[in-house]
């Protein structure tokens, strides 16, 4: 039963951590009840993190315009790179990572971070890891829809993890890094 609590916990801070996301980037967000078809042919972003303990991975779907819409321009710049918007899809990636490793600390849990990748023309329940947890949002972007998925896998119910926060992500802001 614990692993069940721990999995729901990390699915409701991984919401979280996506709202928060979107929110920093100064979008109108709002929460999208089913995955709409036009997901389907657009990038994807999957990252990975865990411990001996667990083992996660989220994928990120954007579509152009959301991702054209965040990217970090400077004022007048109406056309955006195919390739930069690649990267730009793997950056959120990471910083949604970020943001969702700052949460799990909160909780006494503490993962390393692998490394971005991005795909297309794929779908992000075939690139999640099998036989895991599996839990997809869908975020109204001003009115576009961003999907973020993550699938969970425990290997140690008696792994050290707080279902209550103790408070670390609570104090940290945007950015900040505490060496301990």
């Amino acid at each position: 039963m614990r692993d069940v609590e721990v999995v729901h916990c990390i699915q409701n801070l991984f919401f979280e951590s996506c709202r928060d996301l979107f929110e920093s980037l100064d979008c109108n967000v709002g929460l999208s009840v089913e995955k709409p078809e036009r997901l389907e042919n657009c990038p994807i972003a999957c990252i990975d993190g865990g411990s001996s303990d667990i083992e996660f991975k989220i994928g990120l779907e954007l579509p152009l315009p959301v991702l054209a819409l965040t990217y970090p321009v400077g004022e007048g710049i109406t056309e955006i790179e195919e390739d930069r918007l690649e990267d730009w899809i793997s950056e959120l990636s990471n910083q949604l990572m970020g943001r969702l490793k700052n949460k799990l600390i909160g909780h006494d849990c503490f993962i390393s971070i692998g490394l971005p990748t991005t795909f297309y023309g794929a779908e992000v329940t075939e690139l999640l890891a099998e036989n895991s947890n599996f839990s997809s949002s869908y975020f109204d972007i001003d009115g576009e829809v961003a999907g973020c998925s993550i699938s969970i896998e425990v290997y140690d119910e008696a792994m050290t993890f707080s279902i209550e926060s103790n408070g670390f992500d609570e104090d940290q802001h945007e950015g900040e890094l505490e060496l301990f």
